[in-house]
């Protein structure tokens, strides 16, 4: 810990001097060992994971690549530390390819309401692939009961060595309870406003794309039953005419709102 310092007044011992108290730690990455599977040999394949502590490390050493950001951060005590950027480790052990995700820097973060920040994801480091990938974190507080989430998600493609790899990023946050709404978007062909007039070939007609944002249910209801609907009213979508009832604690959706095109 990095405190303020007090000093005597030169000749009188009696007082003490102090500056306003301030309070800091350290923000740095520690070595966390995980096992990952075993080697052809049947060794234990072991890797450096990392994590993020309000830690000072016995031998400070700042990362020589980017002076503006070194390794171990000072944060104010009510500040958080967390993981800033991580490479995707790819290990071949007897099962098979893993990809770990290891942690490779960690940073300062204010406790503020429920937002979205930039967590990075190195992929194919020290290969012709490599990239940076920002998949984006959900972080801060949230009312009772809540927590923060993501909201929207969508997905990016970045080159990999057998081709385009999709990735999932976090687009939007709110504070959101177990069970909850989560945006997804669908494309549909809208053809209600296009007139199709005799002689008209087919091939030409162009409809109206449409993205609705259909949403999904994410999460559990610990201590419910689930109803999964198998046959609903068409005049009253909501209303379930035939469904399956169990005890699995899995999200699913309670009203519907109908879109209809042609």
């Amino acid at each position: 810990y990095c405190l303020a310092f007090c000093e005597k007044e030169s000749g009188n011992e009696g007082k003490v001097h102090s500056e306003e108290p301030r309070q800091h730690t350290c923000c740095a990455r520690h070595e966390k060992m995980i096992e990952v599977g075993y080697g052809i040999s049947g060794e234990v394949i072991q890797i450096d994971a990392g994590h993020c502590r309000k830690l000072c490390p016995r031998h400070v050493s700042d990362d020589p690549g980017d002076a503006s950001r070194p390794a171990v951060q000072k944060c104010s005590s009510d500040f958080h530390c967390r993981a800033r950027a991580a490479k995707l480790e790819r290990v071949s052990t007897l099962q098979g390819v893993r990809v770990i995700e290891a942690i490779d820097a960690c940073d300062c973060s204010p406790e503020t309401s429920c937002r979205r920040e930039s967590y990075i994801h190195y992929v194919h480091s020290g290969t012709p692939h490599q990239a940076v990938v920002d998949i984006g974190v959900c972080i801060g507080h949230c009312a009772k009961d809540l927590d923060c989430k993501p909201v929207r998600n969508n997905t990016i493609s970045a080159k990999g060595p057998n081709g385009d790899e999709i990735y999932q990023v976090v687009e939007k946050c709110g504070c959101a309870g177990h069970c909850y709404r989560m945006d997804h978007m669908e494309t549909v062909l809208d053809y209600s406003e296009v007139t199709i007039k005799e002689g008209t070939n087919t091939t030409d007609v162009r409809p109206v794309i449409r993205q609705i944002n259909v949403g999904q249910c994410v999460g559990t209801c610990p201590g419910n039953e689930t109803e999964t609907c198998l046959l609903r009213d068409k005049k009253e979508p909501s209303r379930c005419l035939a469904g399956l009832y169990s005890k699995q604690h899995t999200c699913t959706p309670a009203r519907f709102k109908v879109h209809e095109y042609r």
